[in-house]
């Protein structure tokens, strides 16, 4: 059994300051979006966005729709998070609890630029690193990518400001002064495999079937415990161990390989006896040989996983 690792597709999009304002989402941006009521067409209904009656049949256009919903401030799925918190929940692979977000920069629509509306891109969790959102603008689909998703992060920390390199509806480094994002519910789920639990219910089953057995047909004593053990001897003496007291197994072996007959031994009071001396020694080497061979091989194996996806998350292996 296992849990579910969810991650939330989400569309990271920069605006100006004013964009929440009364009529500047509507006067401004909605004709940047034009081309957004040909691409949300429903292919059933052919119903455009906007349009009475109107839903999707895309996920990504749903997806996209909650992001139009975000730019009225009274939807309460969108909260404003500062810029170290903003920074802190979207640098990561995996983003569980939250969704589309709005990077507010210290520009007006009125002063510097035409449009509220300055950039937007989405990421997809099966993407390489959705904490790439941190770096807006540069190649998603970059192996080695120029920025490091944590420098925004670290930045803030020093005192620097945040910016970003606009490439898509303008072009040019604009500060972020704050953050308006999308809270959601964490998904999760518990889960099995059915193969392994199909071979574990069966071995399971023969393994009841065989203490059955036995519990019914065995009409001997068992020797189960140390107690039974000792009771069965001090009942029904050993004969080949007869007259061998403190005998021990070094001293067995020695005599009976010579076909010699054994009594008893006299006493020696030994120093402490340690834990591992039950075990012999070809046992132990045997034992630790094996494991090392395993230990080896998975440090490689993990060595060479994490250089691996060193090149495509940012996560680092600890915080995973």
């Amino acid at each position: 059994m296992y849990t579910s690792l969810t991650a939330n597709d989400f569309f990271v999009t920069v605006v100006t300051n004013n964009h929440f304002e009364r009529g500047a989402y509507v006067d401004r941006t909605i004709s940047s979006l034009d081309s957004f009521k040909s691409v949300s067409r429903n292919n059933t209904s052919l119903k455009d966005y906007g349009d009475i009656g109107y839903q999707s049949d895309s996920p990504a256009i749903q997806q996209f729709i909650r992001v139009l919903e975000g730019n009225n401030t009274s939807i309460e799925s969108y909260k404003d998070l500062i810029l170290s918190e903003c920074t802190k929940v979207y640098n990561t692979d995996f983003l569980s609890n939250h969704r589309n977000l709005f990077l507010i920069t210290n520009h007006n629509s009125n002063t510097t630029y035409n449009n509220t509306l300055l950039g937007m891109f989405s990421i997809d969790h099966s993407m390489p690193s959705s904490s790439r959102c941190m770096c807006p603008f540069e190649p998603i689909s970059s192996i080695a990518p120029k920025c490091d998703p944590s420098q925004p992060s670290s930045n803030l920390t020093r005192g620097l400001p945040w910016q970003v390199d606009l490439k898509t509806f303008v072009t040019g480094v604009v500060e972020i002064a704050g953050c308006k994002s999308e809270i959601t519910e964490e998904k999760c789920k518990v889960q099995f495999s059915l193969d392994t639990m199909i071979v574990v219910i069966f071995c399971n089953l023969v393994k009841a079937c065989c203490m059955i057995v036995v519990l019914v047909r065995a009409r001997e004593s068992t020797l189960v415990t140390l107690g039974d053990a000792i009771d069965s001897f001090l009942r029904i003496p050993d004969t080949a161990t007869i007259g061998m007291c403190f005998a021990d197994r070094s001293l067995i072996n020695r005599e009976w390989r010579h076909r010699r007959t054994t009594g008893p031994r006299q006493w020696k009071q030994k120093g402490v006896q340690r834990w591992w001396t039950s075990v012999s020694k070809v046992r132990w080497i045997a034992y630790n040989f094996f494991c090392s061979i395993n230990i080896i091989l998975l440090a490689l194996l993990l060595v060479h996983g994490m250089k691996v996806d060193g090149k495509v998350w940012s996560t680092d292996f600890r915080s995973m």
